[in-house]
């Protein structure tokens, strides 16, 4: 494409953004293809000890789940089903 053709590419599509109306949800999408730019380009920032603190004070952290072996527990299996599986 030549210099003149992209030029009048985005003549047009100034010309017709003119009548466009934004709302929140478009401004948000915005929002988040450029914040992905940035990451894309910069990569993440640097960590602040009060981000850091934030995200410790949402750990909510439970020993009993981890003594829950939902694999090891016995679910029980009925009569009729012992035979379908049992008695192949």
């Amino acid at each position: 494409m030549t210099e003149e053709q992209r030029l009048a590419i985005i003549k047009n599509a100034v010309e017709a953004s003119k009548g466009f109306q934004s709302n929140e949800a478009i401004d948000n999408f915005v929002a988040d293809v450029k914040t992905e730019e940035i990451f894309g380009e910069h990569g993440l920032l640097n960590t602040q000890s009060s981000d850091l603190e934030d995200e410790i004070s949402l750990f909510d952290y439970d020993p009993c789940a981890e003594e829950i072996e939902e694999e090891d527990q016995d679910i029980g299996v009925s009569d009729q089903m012992k035979g379908v599986y049992y008695d192949s």
